[in-house]
């Protein structure tokens, strides 16, 4: 059934697991929403919902984590990408599951990715792409800085949409939705802590060029917090309505135990299978 009503997916890189396992459930029981947001690996987990993927994304990090073509820190040796995106949208044989933009495309959903502008250091979005603009945006939002080089969208070079606009739902708000199913990959009591010296060295040096994106990237943390603090609001007016995962399994970023990720999908699936009665409940009210 399709809801109008959004879906906002944070970020999280491999964490994004869970956002997977939650959104095959809503594919499982044929939920739709009328517009699907994403940021960074929200948004590669958006993509695959909207184009009714079911077990694609837990399928490709679980089979492919640590084939050295996707995931390597010895690519750096060959001066390429950590991770690199462009093998999620390349043929690899008969048990590789391709992309379906066709499916994408039939989709009675809108689909927004959200990424960070390089020279103002601002979120922009992009609504509905296809074909190589959708790869590149998708690989935009989910460019982690220090690890990818930026994409050149048609907003401007990009990367990680997280960092001006971690969890999106005020672009819901924009939107006109007043029914906003939001989910993060953090537990509900986490809050980021102030941007440590080394990391605001970091980006002062890899980014000189670019001084309003780290300013962005440096004042994140407060950013993020501040969200927090707005959807938990939101939440106890009735206003959205939140998925988080508990902190049982850590996942890292770059994750390499397939056995977390696989076991953090499943959080995920069985979590939305229990809360299915009242997310119901909020979208039908």
């Amino acid at each position: 059934m399709l809801y109008h009503a959004a879906l906002v997916l944070e970020g999280g890189a491999m964490r994004g697991q869970y956002s997977t396992g939650i959104t095959d459930a809503f594919l499982k029981h044929h939920l739709e929403f009328e517009s699907v947001i994403g940021v960074s690996a929200g948004a590669l987990c958006g993509a695959q919902f909207v184009s009714k993927q079911y077990g694609r994304m837990v399928h490709v990090n679980t089979t492919y984590r640590h084939n050295a073509d996707y995931i390597s820190m010895r690519r750096l040796l060959k001066k390429k990408e950590v991770l690199n995106l462009d093998f999620l949208f390349e043929d690899h044989g008969w048990d590789w599951h391709n992309f379906d933009e066709r499916a994408y495309e039939r989709s009675a959903s809108h689909f927004t990715i959200v990424a960070t502008e390089l020279t103002s250091g601002k979120a922009v979005t992009f609504t509905d792409p296809t074909g190589k603009e959708l790869e590149v945006d998708l690989k935009a939002s989910s460019s982690m800085p220090f690890f990818t080089a930026p994409p050149k969208t048609t907003a401007g070079e990009c990367l990680d949409g997280g960092l001006a606009n971690s969890i999106p739902f005020n672009i819901a708000q924009d939107q006109g939705f007043d029914k906003i199913v939001v989910v993060r990959t953090r537990p509900s009591d986490y809050r980021k802590k102030p941007t440590g010296k080394v990391l605001k060295e970091m980006f002062e040096h890899k980014f000189k060029d670019y001084p309003k994106f780290v300013e962005t990237a440096i004042k994140r943390p407060e950013m993020y917090n501040q969200q927090v603090k707005s959807l938990n609001r939101l939440v106890s007016q009735h206003q959205a309505y939140v998925f988080n995962p508990n902190n049982t399994i850590k996942v890292g970023r770059l994750e390499n135990n397939t056995k977390k990720i696989q076991k953090l999908y499943q959080q995920g699936m069985e979590q939305a299978e229990a809360e299915l009665p009242a997310l119901m409940a909020y979208l039908n009210e």
